[in-house]
């Protein structure tokens, strides 16, 4: 058998990590993880780090996926082994179509055709830590609030306030805090 020779990857320009700031953990988990979990038959890391996301958070407290195991020489039809907590596998086998289409749905692809269920202890899921904004100043809290000013609609301005916190203490979605603007 004749061996490819490594792909060897392009030197990373050390600026570029610089202008992307840091980065949180969950980015990186998928491709740090991802040797570890192809040993357990799990190609896609994202199985089990979306695992809540792809079956909702309410499956996810009773079950954690164990291992994925493809037919011999395919990447589709997979069988899902899953742990599922001491009472809840017959709730699980009612719900095994919805479940199986959402894991298919979330790859894309029909990449899992069945599911196989151990009764087992499931670690407590950690719930995530809640973050409490910055407050602004008095001088930037009268100035925003004289800015929206008196308007009808009590959730819109309560909206409205929530933003421009938000906006001014320069922690609203999708903003790098570290970034300065200017």
């Amino acid at each position: 058998m004749v061996k490819k020779p490594a792909r060897k990857r392009p030197p990373r320009d050390p600026s570029q990590r610089k202008a992307r700031g840091l980065l949180t953990v969950g980015t990186s988990l998928p491709h740090i993880a991802a040797p570890a979990l192809r040993k357990r038959g799990f190609a896609q890391a994202k199985l089990i780090t979306d695992w809540p996301a792809i079956v909702g958070e309410e499956m996810a407290r009773y079950t954690v996926p164990q291992k994925l195991v493809f037919p011999r020489g395919s990447k589709t039809d997979a069988i899902l082994h899953l742990r599922v907590a001491s009472g809840y596998a017959l709730e699980l086998q009612h719900s095994a179509p919805q479940i199986i289409d959402r894991i298919n749905g979330f790859f894309g692809y029909r990449a899992v055709s069945d599911l196989r269920y151990a009764q087992g202890p499931i670690p407590p899921q950690r719930r995530p830590r809640r973050v409490t904004p910055p407050r602004l100043n008095d001088v930037d809290e009268a100035q925003l609030q004289s800015n929206i000013g008196d308007m009808g609609d009590a959730g819109l301005r309560d909206a409205l306030l929530r933003l421009g916190r938000a906006v001014r203490t320069g922690r609203g979605p999708g903003r790098d805090p570290g970034r300065e603007s200017g």
